[in-house]
């Protein structure tokens, strides 16, 4: 799958269906949006058009804690729903201005000489979002220059489905409840940084990473995979995570901490994936280290009840 970062694209990727939205953590909404892209495709290759960074974050610097999902999961994600194609271009002030019958004519028709757009219901785009599906119908109808679908909203047990009701699930611990409407188990690539090795000192060796750039999940404890670079090992590893600020010892800035079980080599600085399974206990301060550390001991045993969890 190729990905362009400007709207020059070569011959071969003219006239394709192109789905547009931000797409941020592929949920079974975006999933219904691409695979009706894909579905109306015929022999077209079928491209995807999204933004970084994603406009509420240009447009609003306190969505710091934001990110569902990485670029290179969203990469992946989209290359095995049958995506040719990734337009990755760069939100800025050009095309915050630009109105969205430009929009539509200049990029869209001129440039990329769609056959047919698919985006969401609730689908805004153009200066001030003054552009919505109403006008891309319209202009589709009026003109016959490319073909226009609307995907309807869609809703999980009678609850919105929508990138913020996943943010605000993980912000408040209902990691079932995020993982039923992405289809999938969260998921963060980071790379791991040196810590205060606290953790190793009573007996449990962690990697530590910063999630500055994802959204701000719950403080605590949860079940984990983790899958490392190829060069260290092709296995899959399960583990237990903190995600916090270590009340007991005072700390405030916030890091995930990830003890992965049988496993000893030093990854400092490697990029690792940590897949979120199950929401285990909020965090708090307790006592003592030692009282501290019964915790762990008695979150880990029970993250490895029946031997589920055991990596083999």
């Amino acid at each position: 799958m190729k990905v362009f970062r400007s709207f020059i694209i070569p011959k071969t990727y003219l006239n394709s269906v192109i789905a547009i939205g931000n797409f941020d953590g592929v949920h079974i909404g975006h999933q219904e949006v691409i695979n009706e892209a894909v579905r109306v495709s015929n022999k077209n290759k079928v491209g995807v058009l999204t933004f970084e960074p994603h406009p509420k974050c240009f447009f609003r610097k306190e969505f710091f804690f934001f990110r569902l999902s990485p670029f290179r999961i969203k990469y992946l994600l989209l290359k095995e729903m049958g995506v040719d194609f990734i337009l990755n271009i760069k939100f800025n002030t050009h095309l915050v201005n630009l109105n969205p019958r430009d929009f539509i004519e200049n990029i869209l028709v001129k440039k990329l000489k769609v056959s047919h757009v698919v985006t969401g219901f609730d689908f805004v785009f153009g200066n001030q979002q003054s552009g919505n599906v109403k006008t891309m119908n319209a202009y589709s109808k009026e003109t016959g220059n490319f073909l226009f679908t609307k995907v309807p909203e869609l809703r999980v047990n009678e609850t919105e489905l929508s990138s913020s009701q996943i943010r605000q699930y993980l912000r408040n611990g209902k990691l079932i409840e995020a993982n039923r409407m992405l289809s999938r188990n969260w998921q963060i690539i980071s790379r791991v940084i040196s810590g205060n090795k606290q953790a190793r000192e009573i007996g449990f060796k962690t990697a530590n990473m910063r999630l500055n750039s994802y959204c701000d999940i719950c403080f605590g404890v949860y079940k984990v995979l983790i899958e490392l670079p190829e060069e260290i090992s092709k296995k899959k590893f399960y583990g237990i995570a903190n995600y916090g600020v270590k009340p007991t010892f005072m700390k405030k800035t916030p890091l995930l901490e990830v003890h992965i079980f049988d496993f000893n080599k030093e990854i400092y600085g490697k990029k690792i994936k940590v897949s979120f399974l199950k929401f285990v206990r909020k965090e708090k301060k307790f006592e003592s280290v030692e009282k501290l550390k019964d915790q762990i001991i008695k979150d880990i045993k029970l993250v490895k009840k029946n031997g589920i969890f055991k990596n083999n």
